[in-house]
This record gives structure tokens, C-alpha cells and sequence, in this order.
């Protein structure tokens, strides 16, 4: 298989009309509201969302850029009306993303002492500095614990955190952080409402036996702090992170978008000194 190869969403090629329809809903835009975003008729719109009217590969790409459509539902769209994929999906280390993958090690080396990852679409591990394995390694041993898991596919770092075999014994505040993966599962959902993965997601994190009976933020008696810190315990020690998420600006490929860069910094002096020490 090439470099260049052109892969398609995992749900199934449904009809072009439904699927314009369905996104346009799900954004809230009117026909005519679309009209106005993608330069295209209303009437024309309507056309299309009826099946009277074909449309051209280039407005598919306008009317999905005008939706906010992520890249790779975009090949979906293209392919329900019987247009070739656009979006390549490239494995990090072809050729053609070779560039990226050195910018993203960069990113990961200029972090250290302290951990940083890549996560791909799925929330899957697919690069870590020595930071991070280092910190994390005092807990567990990831890959021995993904394996005890069951080697997940998907979402491999929220599991890990789900789980007795994973993080979960050594997470000081494991409600607050698995309540905040929920609700960034949720946001992601309403960013792509056909991805078929996230809704399984959803109801395993509601459904976990240690969740409390109904899922929902702190009942704040002060001031929150500004941003959630994850906190990690062990033989009597704590430490804190606050995290920051960063992405490939303007991809133009499935693969870019959907990787993110999560970086951890110290919430505290006794985290920093902690790392520096490791």
C-alpha cells in the first residue's frame, strides 16, 4: 500500500443527500443559512438534500468546508456522492509525513523533564518522551498494561486510567478526571456525530462500576481552579499536572487533524522537583 494510499470513515457509504442533510441539521444552519456560508443557492441547496440535483466535487468540498466537516467524514461525503476520497491518510513515518513526525519528536524532546505525548484520533498513545515514560513508568509498565487490559484499539490512555490493571489505583482525584474525559468524549461528539466509536466510549466511562450514580461537575463550595490537575499518588507521595493540548494548524490530511500533542507541567514545586530529579 503507498504513502499516498486514500482510506474512508468506518461507518458505512450512506446517500448523499441524506448525509448533507443530516450534517446541516446537526450544525443548525438553515438552507439558506448554508446558502450564505458556501455561496451555493438556497434552491440549489434544497435540490440536493432532495435528490433532484447532483453536485459537483467541488461543491461537496465547499459545503463540507462551509459545515465544519472534519476531514475524514469529508471523504465520506465525497464518496456518497461517487467522488474519489480527497484527504490522504499516511502512516506517521511515510515519506510524506516524515517532516511532521520530526517536528512532533522536537516538541517532545524541548518538553523534557517533563511528559508529553501524542495522541491520535482515538486517544491512543503513538509517541511519548523519556518525561513521560519515566513519570508514568513508576506506576506501571504501559505496554504490559495495556496487554493486561486486553490491548485496546481505541482510547488506549482513557482505559488506562478506567482500569485496576492501568493508572486507576494511583489516581488521587479519579472521579473529577474520568468526569472530565466524559465530557471532552461528549464535545468531541458533537463535533463529529457520526464517529462510531465515541458512543461506546460514552457509555463505558457512564457505566463503569465505580462511577458515581449520576455522572456531573463538583458542586463547587469556592472558586474552582482555573484548570483541572490530574493527581498521582503512591507510597505517600502526590504529585500534580495540569495539562495543554496542541494541534496541527490547516491539516490537510486525516492523519494530522486528528493528532493532538499533550503536554503536562507541574501544579506544584514538589512535581517540578520531582521531575527533575527522575
Amino acid at each position: 500500500m503507498s504513502e499516498a494510499t486514500l482510506t474512508t470513515t468506518d461507518m458505512p457509504v450512506v446517500n448523499f443527500s441524506a448525509l448533507l442533510k443530516d450534517w446541516r441539521q446537526h450544525r443548525r444552519v438553515s438552507q439558506l443559512g448554508l446558502s450564505t456560508l458556501s455561496g451555493i443557492s438556497q434552491r440549489h441547496i434544497s435540490f440536493l438534500e432532495t435528490g433532484r440535483s447532483r453536485p459537483s466535487r467541488a461543491m461537496v468540498l465547499a459545503l463540507a468546508d462551509s459545515l465544519d466537516v472534519p476531514l475524514r467524514e469529508q471523504n465520506a461525503l465525497l464518496q456518497s456522492a461517487g467522488f474519489a476520497p480527497a484527504w490522504s491518510e499516511s502512516p506517521l513515518d511515510s515519506q510524506g509525513t516524515a517532516l511532521f513526525q520530526e517536528a512532533l519528536q522536537a516538541t517532545l524532546d524541548h518538553h523534557e523533564p517533563y511528559p508529553a505525548m501524542v495522541l491520535d484520533g482515538r486517544w491512543n498513545l503513538v509517541m511519548a518522551n523519556q518525561g513521560a515514560l519515566s513519570f508514568f513508568g513508576q506506576f506501571v509498565d504501559i505496554f504490559a498494561a495495556l496487554e493486561a487490559i486486553g490491548s485496546p484499539t481505541e482510547f488506549q490512555v482513557v482505559r488506562l486510567c478506567l482500569r485496576d490493571e492501568g493508572l486507576k489505583p494511583y489516581i488521587g482525584n479519579w472521579e473529577a478526571l474520568v468526569f472530565s474525559f466524559l465530557a471532552r468524549a461528549r464535545r468531541a461528539l458533537l463535533l463529529n456525530p457520526r464517529d462510531p466509536y465515541l458512543p461506546e466510549l460514552i457509555r463505558e466511562i457512564s457505566l463503569h462500576p465505580d462511577a458515581p450514580a449520576e455522572w456531573r461537575a463538583p458542586d463547587w463550595t469556592s472558586a474552582p481552579e482555573p484548570a483541572l490537575a490530574m493527581t498521582m499518588q503512591k507510597d505517600g507521595q502526590t504529585w500534580r499536572f495540569f495539562t495543554m493540548l496542541a494541534h496541527f494548524g490547516s491539516a490537510q490530511s486525516v492523519t494530522l487533524e486528528e493528532l493532538s500533542v499533550e503536554t503536562f507541567y507541574p501544579a506544584d514545586e514538589t512535581t517540578r522537583a520531582h521531575l527533575q530529579a527522575l
